[in-house]
């Protein structure tokens, strides 16, 4: 570090206390003077003992046998010379080669000596060795550059006697820290990756089903919609029946007065036949009467003889009247008999038929109390299917919501995955050891 050149100092005002600053100076810093041309002309011994040199090594000789070679020859140690002859001094951290040949580094101020004339008379050199310091400022700067590559192993060792134990320390520290903290992230962007590929596998999985559900649903829809357009048609067509077997009813009720009204005729027949045949008997007993008369008036035209001959004719001609008579009347009897029992037949089937219409009346009736029953159940059950087909509707709804939020949850799922990878490869720079490795 470069200053302007100071002006002249003051005379001290105490001898002993410039004595004092020179002592403790020499006590605690490596001195060393030289002339303005850069010969030694003292060192005391802490520099000494830094260099690894003696005085009789040192004194008379120039002060490039501490730097290095190739740096003796730059123009830049020669313009170093020539600024402080100039008058300027400056302090810095500069490298010396020891006895050895090894390098150390010093903390150091070169500033020129001053006469009453305000002319250089000598170059002192007050030094501290940073040699331990810069190595482990070097050893810090070096874990900080692994830090900087991500490298979270590398770990800065010094003594316990180093004055940048305490920063190594605070290094390592925050090296461990962060290894724990990037091993812990890489823990939870693997679940997460692990997790999100899960969660985008169910999700793809449960759209599929959603979607299959949506169409099921759909078709069940479809089915219930068309059910139950079947069922208001057989309702129709139960009502329809219904009415039908009313009429039915109606008709049969007509035509059980049609049979009591034939029941009623037969029976008028009957009565008719009953009256015919006393009549026809009536018939048979006068043809009978009649035949005896012309019976008895044969006999008595024969007593007559030829008076009566005329008579017998007549007499034997409505004989065989009465005959003939007797035999018509016997005839239509005999059908007169047949058709009774026709008209009781007759009669028999027509209250048979009357008997059976009744059991039709009555089968008709349950009839038209089950289609009643069936025309309600099948409204109730258009009225359940009405409102199945509503709540398969809003499920419907529902479902395809469900896929909306199934997609919408697959894609923040693979937008988490791709954040997660991100994440992953962002720590992928970072080398961390495993937990409870040993460090160096």
């Amino acid at each position: 570090m470069w200053f302007n050149r100071r002006s002249r100092s003051s005379k001290p005002t105490s001898v002993n206390k410039a004595d004092a600053i020179v002592q403790i100076v020499e006590r605690t810093q490596a001195v060393i003077h030289f002339t303005p041309e850069g010969v030694i002309l003292e060192a005391n011994d802490m520099f000494l003992r830094a260099l690894g040199y003696t005085a009789a090594e040192v004194i008379g000789q120039h002060h490039s046998m501490f730097v290095q070679k190739k740096y003796r020859q730059t123009q830049a140690y020669q313009d170093f010379w020539n600024r402080l002859r100039a008058g300027e001094f400056f302090t810095d951290e500069f490298p010396r080669i020891t006895k050895d040949d090894e390098v150390i580094w010093i903390a150091a101020t070169y500033a020129p000596v001053f006469d009453e004339a305000g002319t250089v008379v000598q170059i002192t050199k007050i030094a501290t060795e940073i040699t331990r310091q810069r190595e482990a400022i070097r050893a810090i700067s070096k874990g900080l550059q692994a830090l900087s590559n991500g490298d979270l192993t590398y770990r800065v060792e010094l003594s316990a006697q180093d004055r940048m134990k305490e920063v190594a320390d605070s290094f390592n520290a925050a090296s461990e820290n962060m290894a724990n903290l990037i091993r812990q992230v890489k823990g939870v962007a693997n679940t997460i990756d692990g997790m999100s590929q899960k969660v985008s596998g169910n999700a793809d999985e449960l759209s599929r089903r959603t979607e299959t559900q949506a169409a099921t649903l759909e078709q069940t829809a479809a089915a219930v919609d068309q059910l139950n357009h079947t069922a208001r048609k057989a309702a129709d067509y139960a009502s329809e029946v219904g009415r039908e077997a009313q009429d039915t009813r109606k008709a049969a009720g007509d035509s059980s007065k049609v049979v009591e009204d034939v029941t009623a005729a037969m029976q008028r027949i009957e009565d008719s036949s009953k009256s015919i045949s006393q009549i026809v008997s009536v018939i048979d007993d006068i043809a009978f009467q009649t035949n005896l008369l012309a019976l008895n008036a044969g006999v008595e035209a024969a007593r007559a003889g030829e008076a009566g001959r005329g008579f017998a004719v007549v007499a034997s001609e409505v004989r065989q009247l009465a005959q003939r008579s007797a035999d018509s009347a016997k005839e239509i009897k005999s059908l007169i008999v047949q058709s009774s029992e026709y008209v009781r037949d007759g009669a028999t089937l027509v209250s048979k038929a009357s008997g059976d219409l009744g059991g039709i009346f009555r089968s008709v009736d349950r009839i038209s109390e089950r289609i009643r029953e069936v025309v309600s159940g099948l409204q109730e059950q258009t009225i359940t299917l009405t409102e199945i087909n509503t709540a398969i509707s809003h499920l419907d709804t529902v479902t395809q919501q469900n896929a909306a939020m199934v997609s919408e949850t697959a894609g923040v799922t693979m937008e988490l995955s791709k954040n997660s990878t991100s994440l992953s490869d962002g720590i992928s720079i970072f080398t961390v050891a495993p937990a409870g490795a040993t460090l160096h």
